[in-house]
């Protein structure tokens, strides 16, 4: 993997756990104590933190270092971006849930229009 597309990866992981703790780059920045413009080129990759800057980024989300690594793909092919999106949505869930959604995914995937309708659903 080159640097670039590990740089753009750890910014989309930061980008999803800042979303969904329901943070803006502002209110992450003074809980890491981050410039905010820093951090907006890390999440879009442009800039490399150093690890003392990411390890104070984990702890303004309150995830592990390791968490924003975790996704991180072997391969450059591997649309990771939406990985790691599915992954943080799935991080607090049961097993119970997860084992759920994975059927849930599985329906969908062996019919395809019950996903034209479930998108017709949530546009409503």
């Amino acid at each position: 993997m080159s640097e670039n597309a590990l740089l753009a990866s750890v910014g989309a992981a930061i980008r999803a756990w800042r979303k969904k703790a329901d943070l803006t780059m502002g209110q992450l920045g003074e809980l890491a104590n981050v410039d905010p413009g820093f951090l907006a080129y890390i999440e879009t990759g442009k800039k490399a933190p150093s690890l003392e800057t990411l390890a104070k980024i984990a702890r303004g989300l309150k995830v592990s270092l390791a968490d924003l690594f975790r996704y991180v793909p072997q391969d450059s092919n591997t649309n990771y971006k939406l990985q790691q999106q599915i992954m943080v949505l799935l991080h607090d869930r049961s097993a119970a849930e997860k084992a759920e959604l994975a059927a849930l995914l599985k329906q969908l995937n062996d019919n395809p229009a019950r996903v034209k309708a479930l998108r017709q659903l949530i546009r409503k």
